[in-house]
């Protein structure tokens, strides 16, 4: 039996006595992190003298708010407060450096207003956290590395002192080296930030920009330990470090004057926030260049729709590098794995280095069928059985069932097909077709980051293409209509965007051969690398249909048993006119068993409008005591 714990008394703690309020500016308006979502406006705390001769605006600071301490930062010093009740004093400073400057209020704002969020959300997504070791530390600008290193693969174009631009990357060369090329160039009229999309790219151009820029880099991103993550944003704040590499969290670095915004990738799905307020980098981005006049590029091989609509409309220019591509397209008549046209592809190719193979999936087989009377095997759970090779038994994919020995429900037959290949079963079809010739796996589970250019046969998933110096002597995309086969709204764009970018890795003079129907419009597009008419075409559909990018779309998630409560509310408000004329309400759809979701669009002039109707809304429900809808604005499927 466990003895009870002894009782204690509370601790009685007496209330500190106030002091002396400083001449000067004595009001500082606070952000406080009050964790209520409707309590997000600024409060006005007095000033103790002793504070009063630090610059305290974007610092940290510890305030009380109700009966508990809360951190929050200083945004503003007023010499008379708006309210009429005694004041409370700031209780402690937590850090000597300022972490939010001035210039970046508005964009914390405009954030917390475009997604329909608190700032502070905004702020905690924003900002690294806090490590009192760090704060100690003293920063102090060094002398500006000259840059000596040339620069000839950036276009003109993109070395004006003023630019907004999507540079459409050239085939056959490093993008990682690219980009380090081009925040150099940059960084000789300021502070740049490159965004990339995972870890692999922001470790390939740290690389290269160290070699080149030591001392005067910052890496921003949440892999880095706390300390130095802490440390490299102060860096960046401070004006000590030149440039700033990071993912998706580092779009709200502060930077100074005429600083430039690089994006990487911006179709990449990874620039999406999981967690509420659910920000894209993109638009980030777009609002960051709005608000404080900074340059921006977008770099990648074929854009997003948005940033395409906005070339069309000029607000963006476009930097192309037409290439004229030696490409080959042979559909799969037969449900071929290779087509004999490309054999000759792959033969001349080993000649002179590695051949690339681009592959939809990973595993051996993702679907087990009844050889006999061809149904899709199924476990008791729902979930369809897989195999992980050749010789392993069907498993299913949700729970986990291993069936052996596995027999057909419905015919009891033993024999089984093996449908959807996986990239293992591409690799045993493809050792057979070319005997003798080395191959190599990689896919997420195995990534393999580089090969030599010794001839070898290396097959890939998206994403985890090797890289190989002097580029592949050949590149096969196979299955490719199934790459544009998904359903969520943004399978076209992903899939040019992973086309063009393997397709790159070819060496100069190089083949691209693509398993598809040769009228589809990637083979002409991958010809003269130019994916410009796929996406005035698709965003032509887009408009006519009032999808993204044309339209701005909330999803919204609730309990089941008031979804249609909702629902009718908001076409109510359509009908009252409180919200605009364009606004259409999809919905409610069963999202789990005792969930509903619920979409709301409107054409994106009159977007503001319907963002602010929904965040009133999440304000009053939470000073009602009701739950927070779940809500996400353009997420990155409609799904």
């Amino acid at each position: 039996m466990v003895s009870p714990r002894p009782l204690r008394l509370r601790a009685q703690v007496a209330k500190a006595e106030p002091l002396t309020v400083a001449s000067h500016l004595p009001i500082a308006k606070v952000l406080v992190d009050t964790g209520v979502f409707h309590l997000d406006s600024p409060y006005d705390y007095e000033i103790p003298e002793q504070f009063s001769h630090l610059d305290l605006i974007g610092r940290r600071v510890q305030v009380e708010f109700g009966h508990a301490l809360h951190e929050g930062i200083v945004i503003e010093r007023v010499s008379l407060s708006q309210g009429t009740r005694g004041l409370k004093q700031i209780n402690k400073i937590l850090s000597p450096h300022c972490v939010l400057p001035t210039q970046m209020f508005a964009l914390i704002n405009a954030v917390a207003q475009r997604w329909a969020s608190s700032p502070y959300d905004v702020i905690r997504s924003a900002i690294p956290p806090r490590v009192a070791s760090v704060d100690k530390e003293a920063f102090e600008a060094e002398a500006h590395i000259e840059i000596t290193t040339s620069t000839t693969q950036i276009p003109k174009v993109l070395k004006s002192s003023s630019i907004r631009s999507y540079w459409m990357l050239p085939p056959s060369q490093p993008v990682c080296r690219l980009l380090a090329e081009l925040a150099l160039e940059r960084s000789r009229f300021g502070q740049v930030l490159v965004v990339v999309p995972d870890e692999r790219s922001l470790s390939e151009l740290l690389t290269h920009l160290q070699e080149v820029y030591p001392g005067m880099v910052a890496r921003l991103d949440g892999h880095h330990n706390r300390s130095d993550r802490y440390r490299d944003y102060l860096r960046m704040v401070k004006g000590v470090a030149r440039i700033g590499v990071g993912l998706r969290g580092s779009i709200f670095t502060p930077l100074l004057n005429n600083a430039t915004v690089v994006v990487s990738e911006d179709t990449s799905e990874h620039y999406y926030e999981n967690r509420s307020p659910g920000w894209n980098v993109r638009d980030v981005a777009l609002l960051r260049a709005q608000i404080s006049h900074l340059n921006v590029i977008f770099t990648g091989f074929t854009p997003s729709l948005e940033v395409g609509r906005l070339i069309d409309s000029g607000w963006l220019s476009l930097v192309a590098s037409s290439k004229k591509m030696n490409v080959l397209a042979v559909d799969a008549n037969f449900g071929e794995l290779l087509p004999s046209k490309i054999f000759s592809v792959v033969r001349k190719g080993l000649k002179s280095g590695p051949v690339l193979f681009l592959v939809p999936r990973k595993g051996y087989g993702n679907a087990v069928l009844c050889r006999k009377c061809k149904n899709v095997s199924i476990c008791e759970c729902g979930g369809r059985l897989a195999k992980n090779s050749k010789t392993a038994a069907p498993e299913c994919v949700l729970c986990l069932r291993v069936y052996e020995p596995w027999k057909c429900t419905y015919c009891q037959s033993e024999e089984i097909h093996v449908a959807a290949r996986g990239i293992d079963r591409f690799s045993e079809e493809i050792g057979r077709a070319f005997a003798n010739c080395p191959i190599v796996n990689s896919t997420a589970d195995h990534l393999v980051d580089d090969v030599t250019g010794a001839p070898a046969l290396i097959l890939a998933t998206h994403g985890a293409q090797p890289n190989v110096k002097g580029g592949y002597s050949a590149v096969i995309l196979l299955e490719g209509i199934r790459f544009f086969g998904h359903t969520h709204m943004r399978s076209q764009e992903s899939a040019r965007e992973l086309f063009f970018a393997s397709a790159s890795l070819v060496s100069e003079g190089g083949q691209i051969a693509v398993v598809i129907d040769p009228s589809h419009p990637i083979v002409g597009a991958l010809t003269r690398w130019n994916s410009a008419p796929m996406i005035r075409k698709e965003l032509k559909e887009r408009e006519e249909l009032q999808l993204p990018p044309f339209y701005r779309f909330v999803i919204i998630e609730s309990s089941t048993r008031e979804a249609t409560l909702i629902k009718n509310g908001f076409v109510a408000a359509v009908q009252d006119g409180r919200l605009p004329s364009s606004t259409k309400v999809i919905g409610p759809h069963a999202a789990s068993t005792d969930s509903s979701r619920l979409s709301l669009a409107v054409a994106v002039g009159e977007a503001d409008q319907l963002i602010s109707f929904v965040h009133e809304l999440q304000r009053r429900r939470n000073i009602s005591r009701k739950n927070l809808l779940v809500l996400r604005v353009d997420p990155y499927s409609l799904s």
